[in-house]
């Protein structure tokens, strides 16, 4: 795929940013969240900035604040930990890939796709037609900036915030994966049933003492996600297209026999 000039349409662009605000919004709170949390760790307020502009993702940072403070330091562990969590955001960028518009290049594709989040991702699947280069980049700049303002307002009034609302926001970061973990298990049972064996897992192995004293926190992690995913795939797994079609067809069939 050749490379093309970075060229935008104000309109669009301006367009993109218009729907980007919401959720620039929305951002503040959780990255105020992960700003005191980082603070409250002991990571240098320099440190956490330059965090939250390479780590564009609340739940990763949630995660390596957990990783510095249960004691790990091997680069692998994060790298691997937070290549687990963030791991749909491959599904995400292939779903979104296929409404590019065909003017867009390597590098256009490349910047959005550093920038692309659960939030926008939804926005902008919500467009009909294709998506270009302009509206896509001018819709993710607010949510960014309000990740980067949130995480240094945390840091800066962490020590000013009353005790009370200090603590408020460290449950922020909870709420969020309560928000998210929710929604889907409320409509789907296969959702809800892999949610409540990886609570189940996650539990025995952080009560188990052998488990404790010779693993990190890091492979706690994935040794729960890789564990409740193998169960979640053998009780559950996704019908194939065509196969649910020619079922569905059966059923009809047997309908209009009767």
């Amino acid at each position: 795929m050749e490379n093309k000039k970075l060229k935008l349409d104000r309109g669009e662009y301006r367009r993109g940013l218009k729907e980007g605000i919401p959720a620039g919004f929305g951002y503040l709170p959780v990255s105020m969240a992960c700003g005191v949390a980082s603070c409250k760790a002991g990571i240098a307020f320099g440190m956490s900035q330059f965090m939250s502009i390479m780590m564009y993702t609340a739940s990763g940072q949630a995660a390596a604040i957990n990783l510095l403070v249960g004691g790990e330091t091997a680069v692998f562990m994060f790298a691997l930990t937070l290549f687990v969590m963030n791991c749909r955001y491959l599904l995400l960028s292939l779903s979104i890939a296929q409404r590019f518009d065909s003017s867009m290049g390597t590098i256009q594709r490349i910047l959005f796709g550093l920038f692309n989040t659960d939030e926008t991702f939804g926005i902008a699947m919500k467009n009909k037609g294709k998506l270009n280069f302009s509206y896509l980049i001018g819709l993710v700049i607010p949510p960014y900036i309000g990740f980067l303002i949130g995480n240094a307002a945390g840091c800066l009034l962490n020590d000013i915030l009353p005790k009370s609302i200090s603590s408020a926001l460290g449950i922020v970061l909870f709420a969020m994966f309560i928000g998210i973990i929710v929604p889907p298990a409320r409509d789907s049972k296969p959702v809800l049933a892999v949610t409540i064996i990886a609570l189940t897992i996650s539990f025995i192995l952080e009560c188990i003492p052998f488990i404790k004293q010779h693993l990190t926190a890091g492979w706690i992690i994935i040794l729960c996600a890789v564990i409740t995913s193998l169960i979640g795939a053998i009780l559950f797994p996704v019908e194939d297209k065509d196969e649910k079609s020619n079922n569905d067809d059966k059923l009809i069939e047997e309908k209009e026999e009767k």
